[in-house]
């Protein structure tokens, strides 16, 4: 995995899985080993809670994080009770949990770690800014499905997916994989003004677009007129079709929050095509029904700010034993998607 990301010039790198024990940790394990192998130095940090030896919930046992001496990590320090590393508490980051603030500590042996106490985008550009300070190569965050804030591209710049046995048959794996992927990979609003446009998570631009040719599709086809803000619009609040007086050119409909299924079948019936713009991929909380009626329509869903897949990792095997033929699951990730997959545990 490293030599992808060294091809890539990925520094930051985020590790998500599409459901808990789809593999992530055991990924991030193996990146933490290999990379003790040529002397890296990392720094780790954890949307929820990492590093514990059991999901008590399911009641299964969970790969430790371990980790060699002088690793930075961020975590509420009463969570270290299980760990076995010897540690330097270097600063408070002043992010505070149920579980106490968040310190940054280095590891002064080799062993394993717990990560806890770090659960929002801002935490995460906290620890990073902190992490910055200690001249660490690399920054892995370890993420989860349902708080994608980890692969906010202000976070990382490169992210790894992990996928396996524990989501159900291979068919269905197969299935929620797609999904995840075309959500990570939606493709960035090809006019980089929109990078600048001063939005909030309450907010919406909406803005003309005039078809430079007859039958208009593509975005470079329309040139871009007057866009507007409606500060207190979102997906949740007023829609803004009580807002605006639309007229056929309002095409650009531009979201600081979340989209949500509302947002899509609202637009739906406009003339063709409509082009809806989330902040990231983390913004965008549509299901498939609702994304491919949308597309069909002969719309279009975009981002500000682009996701960089740079792979995806494969456990065949889920917590309860239930095992998928490996090669059958390497070949329907492969046929998802043009970006390396890997089997972890190889």
């Amino acid at each position: 995995m490293w030599k992808r990301i060294d091809e890539l010039a990925v520094r930051d790198l985020a590790i998500v899985g599409v459901s808990k024990h789809a593999g992530k940790t055991t990924a991030l394990n193996r990146l933490i080993q290999d990379a003790a192998l040529t002397k890296r130095r990392l720094a780790i940090a954890s949307i929820g809670i990492d590093g514990e030896r059991a999901d008590h919930v399911l009641g299964t046992v969970k790969p430790e994080i371990w980790v060699p001496a002088h690793t930075l990590f961020a975590t509420a320090g009463s969570v270290m009770s299980t760990a076995s590393a010897a540690v330097e508490w270097k600063v408070p980051t002043g992010i505070y949990s149920p579980l106490g603030e968040v310190w940054i500590g280095e590891t002064i042996t080799q062993g394993t770690i717990c990560l806890a106490g770090v659960r929002q985008l801002a935490h995460l550009l906290t620890v990073k800014e902190i992490f910055r300070k200690f001249a660490v190569d690399h920054i892995l965050f370890d993420g989860a499905l349902s708080r994608l804030i980890a692969t906010h591209p202000l976070v990382s710049d490169g992210v790894i997916v992990s996928t396996g046995a524990v989501v159900g048959p291979l068919s269905e794996v197969v299935k929620v994989t797609q999904g995840i992927l075309r959500k990570l990979n939606l493709p960035a609003f090809p006019d980089p003004f929109l990078r600048e446009l001063p939005i909030d998570d309450a907010g919406v631009f909406v803005g003309k677009m005039f078809p430079r040719v007859d039958h208009a599709d593509h975005f470079s086809e329309f040139e871009l007129g007057e866009i507007e803000h409606y500060p207190n619009a979102s997906a949740f609040t007023v829609d803004i079709r009580g807002q605006v007086a639309l007229t056929e050119e309002h095409r650009l409909f531009i979201y600081g929050g979340a989209v949500t299924d509302g947002v899509l079948r609202g637009l739906q019936s406009r003339k063709a095509p409509v082009f809806v713009v989330a902040a990231t991929p983390a913004h965008v909380f549509v299901s498939d029904l609702a994304w491919r009626s949308f597309t069909r329509a002969g719309h279009h869903l975009f981002v500000r700010f682009a996701t960089r897949v740079i792979g995806v990792t494969v456990n065949p095997t889920s917590p309860k034993g239930t095992m998928i033929d490996r090669e059958q699951l390497l070949r329907g990730i492969e046929s998802l998607t043009d970006v390396p997959v890997w089997d972890v545990m190889e």
